[in-house]
């Protein structure tokens, strides 16, 4: 099959370029235009508990579906004396929002703030800053649309304002997304470019692969571009997409040329040699894409569209990078002909090959002290890996000169974000007597909100039935029917007698009324549960589990929302799923490999490499990203976690990204042990004839990953990191040292393979 498509794109040559030029000129066109089409945020899973109980609460209460949060900050004069409780500081307030309103920002319900509500959550604990709640009825989606004409509407005269809150963080990363790709590729290539120069000599050869992958990638935009006019993709996509395309498709485009110039060398004719290339080095090429794309496709089967799109984005990147590398690359390769070689700048010796002939026999005459001495470097690398803490993405993904992250840093510093974003816990009930304020129904209440009141972890809650003086299911009870007596006579204070004593001021009996209003309805009430430590912590996710197991008054149903919640959910979701799509890509590669390599020992072996190239990067990631160590090079500042999504993007990219150089070191080897029989002679020849085009494209990937490591977010920068961590161990300690070593120790086991098994597996030839 490979040697009949390297034939087809040699006959065809000049109409397969053309079809990839008209390919590229479009996706061109339209990449322009795709940062518009993607959309921020994709973390949130619409079935999770936390948020059928926001659409829930939302529907009864009309509590909202997204919040924007606008901090107000003063200068040192003028507003500032008095603090943001002040006459001053509030006016300025009211002045700067007096534009936002529901009519002139669509999806708008109400907006909050101390002056309106009297809530202190809302001022900052030293009462220098404020914030305003800007709450919608639409999804975040919606909501991150209004950011832009939020800005336009603030009038903060003497305030500095900050827009902040999810949608304007995701509104942030979608306008800095596309000047990150801009200054990645134009660190990438340059450096990508010189590395090719050193391999080949020449300028022609050195730019086909830059060729390759560019066309690779702007063919897939442009492919993202349509699919988001129909489905939510994420504005990951773009960078991850572009980091992997680059990666790979450098790669695979460097293989086929160096394997081109290899065959014309050794006498044959250009065809031919575009038909051996396509048919050895493109059959490598081929499944080394398969073993990408299981990788990448175990994304696609998480339930969050963040996550889902970058396994679509990566894993239609690689299929465009293989089929570039298999059509396109060898069309070219064709039409140049010996001209490849063209512009040479100077010339390469054969040295290589036999120094690391040389190499791979001294690894392979002391292979037990090179595994023991590679393991044990590996696991120095994972061992910040056992004190790995996760959590969800933030604001801190942003730099600290975006809009968002300035709030964001703030609301963090000088609020109470315990109490600002409580566990929000609504009761329902369905049929009997649905008023929340009849005398049964307090006195359930109260007794339910006690319970949330003693669990650990509350500063306070707030309800109905938890309120100054009531401090008794009796008092409660009295209370509301005091205050229902008072509404009914229409009176703002009622009858002494009316209340238990100690009679309730008539300033808390408004403002009990205002809470009503806002949490009940029809068989439903509303209790906000403060926290005392911060919302994300896994305190704070431990005791959004223990509310959901309080159980409610009978007849009563407990829905829990909230920040917290949330949190537990998503990385519930997240790690529950993530050990079945470890199991699928380990048990799916390992068939793949055993295809091609017709070996029952060696798939194993590339699984257990690839798992420990991956532990040595999730250790680098704690270390740099949640230690915070080089935080000045790389700029960023820790927030003491990591992004709970990092390591399950990382080990399916990652795993799938190394198996490359296994696939091509191995096949290598095999072509040697075919001819041979000899595992000593099979692991040199394979070793020789790989080890300077390996590590060259190692280097090249290390180059496009690393340079994602300056950018300006930091889940694109901690990637980047990650993988170019991961993949230069892998090309170094491992696959010049460990898998020789190995290789030796096992002998001929390497190649063991049972005749049934041969005979009931699928037959490609042999590479």
């Amino acid at each position: 099959m490979f040697a009949a498509i390297g034939r087809f794109s040699y006959r065809y040559r000049w109409p397969v370029v053309v079809v990839w030029m008209l390919a590229f000129l479009v996706g061109l066109l339209v990449t322009t235009r795709l940062s518009s089409e993607l959309k921020g945020g994709g973390f949130s899973d619409p079935d999770s508990p936390a948020q059928q109980a926001l659409d829930l609460m939302n529907a009864k209460l009309h509590t909202g579906l997204s919040t924007v949060s606008v901090v107000f900050t003063s200068p040192s004069s003028g507003a500032a004396a008095e603090g943001a409780r002040g006459a001053a500081f509030q006016a300025a307030e009211a002045r700067a929002l007096s534009r936002i309103t529901p009519e002139s920002l669509p999806g708008l319900q109400t907006v909050r703030t101390y002056a309106t509500t009297g809530d202190a959550t809302l001022v900052a604990k030293d009462g220098t800053a404020s914030v305003a709640v800007l709450v919608f009825d639409v999804p975040l989606e919606e909501a991150q649309k209004q950011v832009p004409r939020i800005r336009s509407l603030l009038r903060p005269g003497d305030l500095n304002a900050y827009v902040t809150g999810e949608p304007a963080v995701y509104d942030d990363l979608e306008n800095l997304s596309s000047e990150d790709l801009r200054r990645a590729e134009s660190y990438a290539l340059p450096f990508a470019l010189v590395v090719l120069l050193l391999v080949f000599g020449s300028v022609v050869a050195a730019a086909l692969p830059i060729i390759g992958g560019g066309m690779a990638v702007t063919v897939t935009l442009g492919v993202v571009y349509v699919l988001a006019q129909r489905f939510d993709m994420s504005i990951f996509v773009m960078n991850t997409a572009s980091m992997l395309g680059l990666a790979v498709g450098i790669d695979y485009s460097l293989f086929i040329v160096g394997r081109f110039r290899e065959e014309l060398a050794g006498g044959a004719t250009v065809a031919d040699a575009v038909e051996t290339t396509v048919d050895r080095a493109g059959r490598s090429i081929f499944f080394s894409g398969i073993a990408v794309v299981i990788g990448l496709i175990g994304l696609v089967t998480f339930p969050y569209m963040s996550l889902r799109s970058m396994g679509w984005g990566g894993a239609i990147v690689v299929c465009f990078s293989v089929a570039s590398a298999l059509t396109l690359l060898p069309a070219v390769l064709g039409i140049l002909g010996p001209r490849v070689d063209s512009l040479r700048l100077f010339g390469r010796g054969r040295r290589e090959g036999r120094f690391w002939q040389r190499w791979s026999e001294g690894v392979m005459r002391h292979p037990w002290p090179i595994l023991v001495g590679t393991v044990a470097v590996i696991l120095v690398f994972a061992g910040p890996f056992l004190h790995i803490l996760v959590n969800v993405p933030t604001a801190t993904s942003l730099p600290t000169s975006q809009e968002s992250r300035r709030g964001y840093d703030i609301l963090q510093s000088r609020f109470d974000r315990g109490a600002l974003q409580p566990i929000a816990v609504m009761l329902s009930w369905d049929g009997g007597d649905q008023d929340p304020l009849s005398t049964g129904n307090v006195a359930a209440l109260y007794e339910y909100g006690q319970e949330l009141a003693r669990l650990p972890g509350v500063a306070s809650v707030s309800s109905i039935v938890n309120q100054p003086r009531l401090d008794s299911a009796e008092r409660a009870a009295g209370f509301w029917r005091a205050a229902q007596a008072a509404a009914a006579a229409g009176v703002q204070t009622p009858e002494p007698g009316l209340f238990p004593r100690p009679t309730v001021p008539p300033l808390q009996l408004k403002a009990a009324r205002g809470l009503a209003a806002a949490t009940t309805g029809p068989g439903v009430v509303m209790f906000s549960v403060a926290l005392e430590g911060d919302p994300t912590s896994t305190e704070a996710q431990d005791l959004a589990v223990a509310v959901r197991g309080l159980h409610p008054p009978p007849g009563m149903q407990a829905h829990v929302a909230g920040l917290s919640a949330g949190v537990h959910d998503f990385l519930s979701t997240l790690y529950g799923h993530f050990p079945w799509v470890v199991l699928y890509i380990f048990v799916v590669t390992y068939v793949v490999l055993l295809v091609l390599l017709r070996s029952v020992v060696l798939p194993l072996k590339a699984v257990l490499m690839n798992t420990l190239a991956i532990l040595a990067s999730f250790g680098a990631l704690v270390f740099i990203f949640q230690d915070g160590h080089f935080e000045s090079i790389l700029d960023f500042t820790s927030a003491g976690s990591i992004d709970g999504t990092l390591p399950v993007i990382m080990f399916c990219t990652v795993f799938g990204v190394s198996m490359d150089y296994e696939v091509f070191l191995l096949t290598r080897m095999r072509e040697a042990w075919l001819e041979t029989h000899d595992n000593q002679r099979a692991v040199a020849f394979g070793l020789a004839r790989t080890g300077r085009i390996i590590t060259s494209a190692a280097l090249i990937i290390v180059i496009v990953t690393g340079s994602f490591a300056l950018t300006g977010i930091l889940i694109t920068k901690a990637l980047g990191v990650g993988l170019a961590v991961a993949i230069a161990l892998d090309a170094t300690v491992i696959r010049i040292l460990l898998v020789p070593a190995t290789m030796r120790i096992l002998g001929r086991v390497n190649w063991w393979m049972p005749r049934w098994l041969d005979r009931v597996l699928p037959t490609i030839g042999e590479g």
